[in-house]
């Protein structure tokens, strides 16, 4: 749909299947990647995010590979990684396999490293090809600053305040990071769209 943006965000948890069973979620690797790649494969340019938790009780060396293979087999634009911490009264605080803090970070720490690696990857396959962006400010050098559709963020130059809050496509010439970089013509100053 046009009125829709293009990200999606599927929750994951974990990429190893017997971590998935200890959590009691009720999926499995497979059927995520057949969601995944389902939608894939039908939105041109989809920015695919996930949450993840590193160092669940009872996530031994190999689930833990499991889960970083994983997550490197799918193009994913957005990470959400967090170190499991222990919330009093839930079952996983008392489970046998705790994971000592210290590993549960270096875990979290390289999944991070991993997911910002795919999403600087995932920014520069929009270099040289046309982004709508909702312009959210303006400083007084004419420098907008917003979003794309797909969740990347954008600045770009030779804009004016009336540029906010409005969509205004642009070709980005580089990525600094994440962040697509590039200048507005005349056209898409002219012909900002209002955001809904």
């Amino acid at each position: 749909s046009p009125v829709l943006c293009r990200q999606l965000h599927l929750p994951l948890q974990s990429g190893d299947d017997a971590v998935l069973r200890a959590m009691g979620r009720r999926y499995t690797t497979a059927a995520f990647r057949a969601a995944a790649e389902y939608a894939l494969a039908r939105v041109p340019g989809l920015g695919l995010g996930s949450d993840v938790i590193a160092g669940f009780p009872g996530e031994n060396d190999a689930c833990f590979e499991n889960t970083r293979r994983f997550l490197a087999s799918l193009p994913f634009s957005n990470l959400h990684v967090f170190p499991y911490s222990e919330r009093p009264g839930t079952p996983a605080a008392t489970r046998d396999g705790q994971i000592p803090a210290a590993v549960r970070k270096a875990r979290a720490n390289e999944l991070i490293a991993l997911g910002d690696e795919q999403r600087r990857r995932f920014a520069g396959e929009f270099v040289g090809r046309p982004v709508a962006c909702l312009v959210e400010r303006c400083d007084g050098a004419g420098v907008g600053t917003g979003w794309s559709g797909a969740y990347l963020p954008c600045r770009i130059a030779n804009l004016t305040p009336r540029a906010v809050n409005t969509l205004v496509t642009f070709t980005p010439a580089a990525t600094e990071a994440d962040t697509l970089v590039g200048r507005a013509t005349t056209d898409a100053l002219t012909n900002g769209t209002p955001a809904e």
